[in-house]
C-alpha cells in the first residue's frame, strides 16, 4: 500500500469571536457594579484614560439619604454593592475549578445554576434541558451529579428527601438506616411514626429517634449557608416609572464613570514612532470600551422593553400579574440569540413602582391548555395541592386521577407531570395519604 502526502484546499465556515466581541460580551452581561469596577480597572491599565466618578459619588450620597444609613460613606456604600459575593458567583468560581467538562457541559452547568430557586433547589426540568442542549437524559443527570458535588452540600436538589440526602456525602457518623429513611419513609419520620419505622427496619424506637435527631441537624435550605447578613445595597439598571398609565423606561447608566481621553495625548505622540504605536493601541481600547457601553445600553434597553411589552399586567398589578414568558419569545421579538438575551438579564435589576425586581424574575415557565393560553406553572401547583386537599382521605386520588380532574379545569398534563410537581411540593403518594376508615 502506498501512501502520499499533499496539500488541499477546503472552505470551512467557523464563528471566530474577536476581542473586541468578547469584551462587549463580556460588557454585556456585566451588573452596573460589575461595569464600575471594569472601567476604574481598565483606567489603571491605560495611561490615556481619564475618568471623573462625580456622578458616581452623587449617586451612593443619594442612596445614603434612602436608606438612612447617614454613617455610611460613598466608599462604604460602593463597596456594599460591589463585593457582595453571591450564590451564583460563588457556584460559577467552582465551575471554573472543574477541568474535565466539555464546553456544552458546562454551558448545561450555567443554565442549571441560573435555574436556582432562592433556597437553592433546581427548578428547571430535566428533560427539558436535554432536548435544548441536543443531549441524552443520562448525560444531563451526569451534569447535575457534577453541580450537586459543589459546596454548599445540597445544593440543586430537586425535592427535600434529595437535599438532605446529598449532604450526608459530608457527615462521618451517621445513623443507621439514615439515607433508606430519608428517600424513602421522610414522611413517616416527619410524622413520628417511630414504631412503624422500627418495624420496617427491624430496629428499635430509639434509634429511629436518633435518625430524626441527625436529619434534624441538616440544612433544608442550603443557599443560605453561603448568604451573608450584610445589608445590600442594589444599584438599579434600569428604572420603570410610570407615566399617565404608560410605563417609561430608563437605562440607569448615568451615573456610570465619566471616560474620557487624556490631554497628554498629544504630547505623548510626538515621542517616537514607537510610543505613537503604543498610544494609538491605548486610544482604541478607549474606543472599544465606550463602544461596548452604549452597545450595552441600547441592548439592555431594547430586551427591557420587550419584556414589559411582555407582561402588560404587571404596571397594574405587580408581581401578582405575571405571565408565563420565555427566553426564546424575546429571541425573536428582538432578533437576538438566547444567549444574548441570558447575558443581558443576568443579575440585572429593575426598579418598579412596584418595588425592585431581578429581571429573569419576568421569565416562568408555563404550559399551555387547550385554548393555546400559557398558564403558569406555579398556578398548575397549587392546582394540584387544592386538589388534594380536597380528597377524601379514605379514598385519596392517584396521580392518574388528578390528571383526569385537571383536565376537567381546561390543564392537560401528563402523570410523570404530576408527580413532579407532587413531590417539588412534598405531598406523598396516594398510598402514603390514605387514611384508614375506622367506621366499623
Amino acid at each position: 500500500m502506498e501512501y502520499s502526502m499533499h496539500q488541499q484546499q477546503a472552505l470551512q465556515l467557523k464563528l471566530a469571536i474577536t476581542p473586541s466581541l468578547r469584551q462587549s460580551l463580556d460588557i454585556l452581561s456585566y451588573t452596573v457594579s460589575d461595569l464600575i469596577t471594569h472601567i476604574q480597572q481598565q483606567a489603571e491599565a491605560n495611561p490615556l484614560m481619564d475618568v471623573s466618578t462625580a456622578r458616581l459619588e452623587s449617586y451612593c450620597v443619594e442612596m445614603a439619604k434612602m436608606h438612612n444609613d447617614t454613617n455610611s460613606t460613598q466608599s462604604d456604600l460602593y463597596e456594599k454593592a460591589t463585593t457582595l459575593q453571591t450564590m451564583e458567583r460563588f457556584l460559577l468560581e467552582q465551575v471554573a475549578g472543574v477541568k474535565t467538562c466539555t464546553a456544552t457541559e458546562r454551558e448545561v452547568l450555567i443554565f442549571f445554576i441560573r435555574n436556582l430557586n432562592d433556597s437553592g433547589y433546581l427548578m428547571c426540568d430535566i428533560e427539558d434541558a436535554a432536548v435544548q442542549f441536543a443531549l441524552t437524559l443520562e448525560e444531563v443527570l451526569d451534569v447535575l451529579k457534577i453541580l450537586q458535588s459543589f459546596e454548599p452540600a445540597g445544593i440543586a436538589a430537586r425535592s427535600l428527601a434529595e437535599c438532605l440526602a446529598l449532604q450526608l456525602r459530608e457527615e462521618k457518623q451517621v445513623p443507621a438506616y439514615t439515607e433508606e429513611i430519608i428517600l424513602q419513609h421522610l414522611d413517616e419520620l416527619a410524622s413520628r411514626k417511630f414504631t412503624e419505622l422500627a418495624t420496617i427496619f427491624s430496629c428499635s424506637e430509639t434509634e429511629i429517634e436518633q435518625v430524626l435527631q441527625f436529619i434534624q441537624t441538616l440544612n433544608p435550605r442550603p443557599v443560605f449557608e453561603v448568604q451573608t447578613e450584610q445589608p445590600q445595597y442594589i444599584f438599579p439598571d434600569i428604572v420603570l416609572e410610570i407615566v399617565d398609565g404608560v410605563g417609561v423606561l430608563q437605562v440607569n447608566d448615568n451615573f456610570l464613570p465619566e471616560i474620557s481621553i487624556s490631554s497628554a495625548y498629544d504630547e505623548l505622540m510626538k515621542e517616537n514612532e514607537e510610543v505613537a504605536q503604543f498610544m494609538k493601541g491605548k486610544i482604541s481600547e478607549i474606543l472599544l470600551l465606550k463602544k461596548g457601553i452604549e452597545q450595552r445600553h441600547l441592548t439592555l434597553y431594547k430586551v427591557t422593553q420587550e419584556i414589559m411589552s411582555a407582561q402588560p399586567h404587571f404596571l397594574r398589578e405587580g408581581k401578582k400579574g405575571l405571565q408565563p414568558l420565555r427566553l426564546k419569545e424575546i429571541a425573536e421579538k428582538t432578533g437576538f440569540h438566547e444567549s444574548t438575551i441570558s447575558r443581558t438579564i443576568n443579575k440585572k435589576y429593575i426598579q418598579t413602582p412596584h418595588g425592585m425586581f431581578l429581571l429573569k424574575q419576568f421569565f416562568i415557565r408555563g404550559l399551555l391548555n387547550e385554548q393555546g393560553i400559557n398558564q403558569d406553572i406555579q398556578f398548575i401547583q397549587l392546582q394540584i395541592k387544592k386538589t388534594i386537599d380536597e380528597e377524601d382521605k379514605v379514598n385519596p386520588y392517584s396521580d392518574q386521577r388528578i390528571v383526569q380532574l385537571l383536565a376537567d379545569e381546561g390543564i392537560f398534563i401528563a402523570r410523570r407531570t404530576v408527580a413532579k410537581y407532587r413531590e417539588h411540593l412534598c405531598i406523598p403518594p396516594s398510598s402514603k395519604r390514605r387514611i384508614s376508615d375506622m367506621k366499623g
